[in-house]
């Protein structure tokens, strides 16, 4: 039985593939300008969501947009409050299902295909205020249209602490809407394969509710990109442990467990196929 789920999971691993997802824009390269006709894709996206998922109650998807906009619309960038995002993020804010919450780190791609193929299992980039303005960037003007769509880059840096502010809060509500076991799927090719400063160190992990989230499943991929450095119990990995039991909760730990080995081999595969 084990050996046919794992071969159905191969399969619809190989049709998922990875073209469908971009990393998620935590920061703004100095070229970037606000992605073309984001106010389209935000509202495409807010009916795509409530037509494939079963909504607590209807969203407006032109106010939600409005609301979003308006935090950084006909402003210059250094003048934005970005505790309007809160204001946003109440609105779109959907129950994750308990057991279902995954956090991941470095290892982007890989988690989404993983998450996607299981089934039952969410990123902050797949429930709705994620998945709205994931991969997307945007930045405003005071000038009209009030949008900028030529760059993103200002001199004080203002649009950068802009968009870290943003995902700061959305991992914040993430990590606060976490119950029942979560996962946190780190990759062992990376130095280190946890780090410090990453979003689950500073908002998510200090976040999760005592009285809801009642242990942490860490899981080290090994041979993602062909390295492989810290095992459970060893290096950085070592790090997040006593981290977490620095914030009380109880954790297990795996190395490549079960079905991750399917994916890392599909995984592996699927790069090298594109390669050539």
């Amino acid at each position: 039985m084990k050996i046919l789920l794992y071969i159905c999971l191969i399969f619809a691993y190989s049709q998922v593939g990875l073209s469908h997802y971009r990393y998620p824009f935590y920061g703004l390269s100095d070229d970037a300008g606000t992605t073309p006709r984001i106010d389209q894709i935000f509202i495409g996206r807010c009916s795509d969501y409530q037509a494939s998922h079963t909504m607590e109650h209807e969203v407006d998807c032109h106010e939600l947009w409005m609301t979003f906009s308006s935090v950084f619309a006909n402003l210059d960038p250094c003048k934005v409050q970005t505790a309007g995002y809160d204001k946003f993020i109440e609105k779109s804010s959907v129950p994750i299902p308990q057991d279902g919450s995954v956090f991941w780190s470095g290892t982007y791609d890989f988690t989404h295909s993983y998450v996607k193929t299981v089934g039952n299992l969410y990123t902050l980039e797949d429930v709705l205020p994620g998945y709205l303005v994931n991969s997307l960037t945007w930045c405003g003007q005071e000038k009209s249209p009030g949008i900028n769509y030529e760059t993103c880059s200002d001199p004080q840096g203002c649009n950068k602490n802009n968009t870290y502010d943003f995902w700061a809060k959305m991992s914040t509500w993430f990590a606060k809407s976490a119950s029942g076991s979560v996962q946190v799927i780190l990759n062992a090719g990376r130095d280190p394969a946890f780090a410090s400063d990453s979003f689950f160190a500073k908002f998510e992990l200090p976040n999760l509710p005592h009285d809801k989230v009642n242990k942490i499943e860490i899981i080290v991929v090994h041979g993602i990109d062909g390295k492989d450095n810290p095992k459970c119990g060893s290096g950085s990995i070592k790090e997040l442990q006593s981290l977490i039991e620095q914030y009380n909760f109880a954790w297990t730990c795996a190395d490549n467990p079960g079905l991750i080995i399917i994916f890392t081999f599909r995984f592996n595969f699927y790069l090298t196929y594109q390669k050539e």
